[in-house]
């Protein structure tokens, strides 16, 4: 059986697993109760809370990954700062874009910099492969939002308040957490963090454009077409992208470390395709499964509340699967790109989340399923441009056969 399902993956798949079935338990729970417009403020809520925590480290969770600094106190103060002034600057700008509530930005705004903290915390397990503890600190803010949305559907509540508090509060406690278990297992040195902010900021912009991406449906749908068009995307991606969304963080979160570590060109080519493999039968299954499942959901779960018509339901399948291959890209490149290569994977994903808004206004005349096509081309686009830097580090020397 090892053969076929690379253990790493599979224990991360164990708990991306738990992790999606919350993420979809809440956000199903949450649109059955609240209402449409409700809804849609949580989905954008969620979306700005999830790309502003995953950017306020400006790179620092990517070289504590590649074991470029040490972590220790000096480089938990310096985190602090970073993630507190990109907390404000997202606040203030979803403040200023959305038409917050200035009480709920400046919960967004504490939600962000704990978040960002609680990344940089989890980075030092994964770099050192162990897994279990930096799953539970990464994967955390879907139990607190299921969390969330049973305390809203306990009290009765009819806003996206609760769930909102909870999250954001949730996350300062995993951000303790995560801190108070990196300093009392400090490995390595630890007294310093000098920080290579060049390769970190170009870790960053990857970072950056790739959470972008990941919520780009919910930014952008707004501007192109409806609250109602936003709430059952919502819908949308608890059913159909969970599994797809699964595979994407699984994938890439086992295999980067492991590359890293990697001594030949041979291994990391075995990695790739044992890992491809798994992810390419999970894909199929998962496909089939949200073909015929989501209609029994949509019926029985959301009593006819929301449609998934079979046109929207297969877009989701094709975003999906870009999103995987992108995946296997994003890993590879953040493991073995030098910094300038890492350059060239940043500015291609800017570019490509660019096509991608283009592609989404272009495509608003067919609504949420052209959006979704359009957004899934431009994961596709960043794919391919990564491999394309980075396909040299997987060539093997003349003479040596490579794996049948």
């Amino acid at each position: 059986m090892r053969r076929y399902v690379p253990r790493a993956t599979a224990l991360s798949m164990v708990v991306y697993g738990g992790s999606g079935l919350a993420f979809a338990g809440a956000n199903l729970l949450l649109a059955r109760v609240l209402s449409t417009e409700q809804f849609a403020l949580v989905t954008l809520l969620v979306a700005l809370n999830t790309l502003g925590y995953h950017l306020a480290p400006l790179g620092l969770d990517g070289v504590v990954t590649r074991a470029r600094v040490g972590v220790g106190t000096a480089l938990l103060r310096r985190a602090a700062v970073v993630t507190a002034g990109i907390a404000v600057v997202v606040s203030v700008a979803s403040f200023a874009t959305y038409g917050l509530p200035a009480a709920t930005a400046a919960l967004l705004a504490a939600g962000i910099a704990a978040g960002g903290l609680m990344l940089v915390s989890s980075a030092k397990f994964q770099s050192e492969q162990r897994f279990a503890i930096s799953l539970a600190l990464v994967m955390s803010p879907n139990f607190l939002l299921l969390a969330g949305a049973l305390a809203t559907v306990a009290a009765g509540s009819r806003t996206a308040d609760l769930s909102f508090a909870i999250l954001s509060t949730g996350l300062c406690a995993a951000a303790l957490l995560g801190w108070w278990l990196a300093l009392r297992n400090r490995r390595g040195p630890t007294n310093t963090a000098d920080v290579p902010w060049h390769e970190a900021l170009m870790l960053a912009g990857v970072s950056a454009a790739g959470m972008l991406f990941i919520q780009l449906e919910r930014l952008v749908i707004p501007y192109v077409l409806t609250v109602a068009d936003l709430a059952l995307f919502g819908v949308l991606a608890a059913i159909a992208g969970s599994v797809f969304r699964l595979l994407q963080m699984g994938v890439g979160f086992t295999l980067l470390p492991r590359l890293r570590r990697a001594a030949t060109v041979l291994e990391r080519r075995q990695l790739i395709a044992h890992e491809l493999r798994f992810a390419l039968v999970i894909a199929a299954a998962g496909a089939a499964a949200i073909l015929v499942l989501a209609p029994v959901l949509e019926r029985w779960f959301l009593a006819g509340k929301y449609h998934l018509p079979m046109g929207l339901l297969v877009a989701a399948v094709f975003s999906g699967v870009a999103k995987i291959a992108h995946a296997f890209a994003r890993a590879t490149a953040t493991a073995l790109a030098t910094p300038r290569e890492l350059a060239f994977v940043n500015g291609a994903g800017w570019l490509s989340a660019a096509l991608a808004i283009g592609l989404a206004v272009a495509a608003a005349p067919w609504g949420l399923t052209g959006v979704i096509y359009a957004i899934g081309v431009g994961w596709l686009a960043w794919a391919v441009a990564a491999f394309a830097v980075v396909m040299h580090h997987l060539r093997l020397p003349a003479g040596i056969p490579a794996e049948t």
